[in-house]
C-alpha cells in the first residue's frame, strides 16, 4: 500500500506536475494573452513603454497620477521636454558621473509597470470590432455574391455573342424599355438560332449607348466563397479523399505481396518531404508537364487553383494516414476474418461488418489528424499559389499571416487565430466524441 502510494506521488512529481506546467506556459497563457491582443488595435510596432509622448497628455494622464515620489523621479530621468517644449522624448541615452549609459532593460520593465499603474497604455482596447469587422466589413473573409462584368465601355461592340450568353447575362438584366429594344434593335439571331449577330450602326452615338448598355448589363453573378469559405472547402475534400486513398492503399498493401513493404516506404516516402518542397514540385508539373497531357493550359485559374490545392495536399497527406490504417488492419485478428469465411461471408461483407468496426480507432486517429491539419493548412497554398489568383487559395492561417506580418495588424490577425482556435477545438471535439461512441472493443 505504501508503495503503491509511493508510486503514485512519484508519478505525479515527475511526469503529471511537469507536463501541466508546460501545457500552462506553453498553451494556456499564450491562448489567454492571444485573447487579450485579440481585443485591442496592437500592430506589432506599438513599444511596450512610449518613445514620445505629447507633454500635455503626459503631465495629465502620467504624470498627475503618480502615487509615489520614486516613480516620479524615474519617469523625469528617463523623459525631458524637447526643444520646444511640447513633447516628452525616451531618452535611451542619459549622463551620468563618467559619461554616458544607454537605458537598461530592468529600467525599461519598471518604466512598463509605472505606466500600468497609473492606468495608461499606448495599445487602444476596442473590445469585439476585431470580431465585428471579421464577419461584416472584411470582403474576403466572408463569403459574398459578385458581379463579373463581361464587357467594358472601352471595348469595340462584340460582333458575335453566344445566344445563351446573350440571353443569360445581358436579356435577363435589362427591362422592357429603350435600352432593351435598342439591344435588340441591333443584336439579333442568326438562322441556326446559335449566335447573336451585329448589325454595324452607322451613328456614333448609337455605338456609344450600346457600349454603356452591354457594359452596365452584361454581367454574372457569382458566389466567391472567399477564406473561410476556401479553408471549408478545402478542409471537406481533403478529409475525404486523403482518408479514402489512405485507406484503399492500406487495404490493397495489407495482402501478401512480394513488393509491399517497398511499395509502402514509396507511398509514405512524399510524407517525409516538406510541404513546401512538394509544392514546388507540384508547381512545375502543373505549369509544364501536366498541360502537355492534358491540354489545359493554365492550372492556377479561379476554377482550377482550390483543386490544385487539394491535390497536391491529398498526395502529401495520404503515405501518412495509410501507415495507420495499415497499423489497424494488421491488428484485427485474422481468425475473426477466417470464420467469417468459413461461414460463408463475402469478401465485401467481412469489410463492412468485421474490418471497418473493429478499423474504428484508427479511422477516429485519421480523421482527426487530418481534420485539424486541413483548418490549419498554411505551406502548400503559400508555396503553390501564394493564396492567388484574388484570393481563392487562400486559407485562414495564411490570411492570419498576411495582416499580422504584411499588413502589421497584429490585433486583428490574432482576433482570427483565436476564432480558428476556437473552430478547431469545437470541430475536432465534436469528431472525437461522436467516433468513440461508435468504437467497438474486442
Amino acid at each position: 500500500m505504501v508503495s503503491s502510494k509511493q508510486s503514485k506521488l512519484c508519478y505525479f512529481m515527475l511526469f503529471l506536475l511537469p507536463a501541466f506546467v508546460l501545457y500552462t506556459c506553453f498553451f494556456i497563457l499564450p491562448f489567454f494573452q492571444g485573447i487579450q491582443y485579440s481585443f485591442t488595435d496592437w500592430n506589432g510596432i506599438v513599444p511596450e513603454i512610449p518613445f514620445s509622448m505629447e507633454q500635455k497628455e503626459f503631465d495629465r494622464k502620467v504624470l498627475a497620477r503618480l502615487q509615489h515620489e520614486k516613480d516620479l523621479a524615474l519617469l523625469q530621468k528617463f523623459y525631458k521636454l524637447n526643444d520646444d517644449g511640447e513633447t516628452y522624448l525616451l531618452q535611451n541615452w542619459i549622463a551620468e558621473k563618467g559619461g554616458h549609459r544607454q537605458i537598461t532593460a530592468a529600467e525599461k520593465k519598471r518604466i512598463k509597470k509605472i505606466f500600468k499603474s497609473v492606468g495608461f497604455s499606448s495599445i487602444k482596447f476596442i473590445g469585439l470590432e476585431n470580431y465585428r469587422d471579421m464577419f461584416q466589413n472584411d470582403e474576403r473573409f466572408m463569403p459574398r455574391v459578385q458581379k463579373t462584368y463581361l464587357f467594358n465601355q472601352f471595348d469595340d461592340l462584340p460582333p458575335v455573342i453566344d445566344s445563351r450568353t446573350f440571353q443569360k447575362y445581358l436579356l435577363n438584366h435589362l427591362k422592357q424599355g429603350e435600352d432593351r429594344n435598342l439591344v435588340l434593335r441591333y443584336y439579333r439571331l442568326n438562322r441556326e438560332k446559335a449566335v447573336y449577330q451585329l448589325a454595324n450602326p452607322s451613328v456614333d452615338s448609337v455605338v456609344e449607348k450600346l457600349q454603356t448598355v452591354l457594359a452596365e448589363n452584361m454581367y454574372r453573378t457569382t458566389m466567391v466563397w472567399g477564406v473561410l469559405g476556401f479553408t471549408l472547402f478545402f478542409t471537406f475534400f481533403n478529409v475525404i479523399l486523403a482518408n479514402l486513398l489512405a485507406f484503399l492503399l492500406a487495404l490493397g498493401l495489407d495482402q501478401k505481396l512480394r513488393a509491399r513493404n517497398c511499395l509502402r516506404a514509396i507511398f509514405f516516402l512524399p510524407n517525409v518531404l516538406s510541404l513546401i518542397i512538394v509544392a514546388f514540385i507540384w508547381s512545375f508539373v502543373f505549369r509544364l508537364v501536366l498541360p502537355a497531357f492534358t491540354g489545359i493550359t493554365s492550372w492556377f485559374e479561379p476554377d482550377l487553383a482550390p483543386y490544385t490545392v487539394v491535390i497536391v495536399s491529398v498526395w502529401q497527406s495520404c503515405g501518412y494516414l495509410m501507415i495507420i490504417y495499415l497499423a489497424g488492419l494488421q491488428a484485427i485478428p485474422p481468425e475473426i476474418l477466417e470464420v467469417a469465411q468459413i461461414d460463408g461471408a463475402r469478401r465485401w461483407q467481412s469489410l463492412r461488418h468485421i474490418t471497418l468496426p473493429l478499423l474504428l480507432p484508427a479511422i477516429t486517429i485519421c480523421l482527426f489528424y487530418s481534420l485539424s491539419n486541413s483548418l490549419k493548412t498554411f505551406e502548400v497554398a503559400m508555396a503553390l499559389t501564394n493564396g492567388g489568383p484574388a484570393y481563392v487559395t487562400t486559407p485562414i492561417v495564411l490570411d492570419i499571416y498576411n495582416n499580422a506580418f504584411l499588413q502589421n495588424r497584429f490585433g486583428y490577425g490574432t482576433a482570427k487565430a483565436v476564432f480558428l482556435c476556437l473552430i478547431i477545438m469545437v470541430v475536432t471535439g465534436l469528431q472525437l466524441t461522436i467516433m468513440k461512441k461508435r468504437e467497438v472493443e474486442l
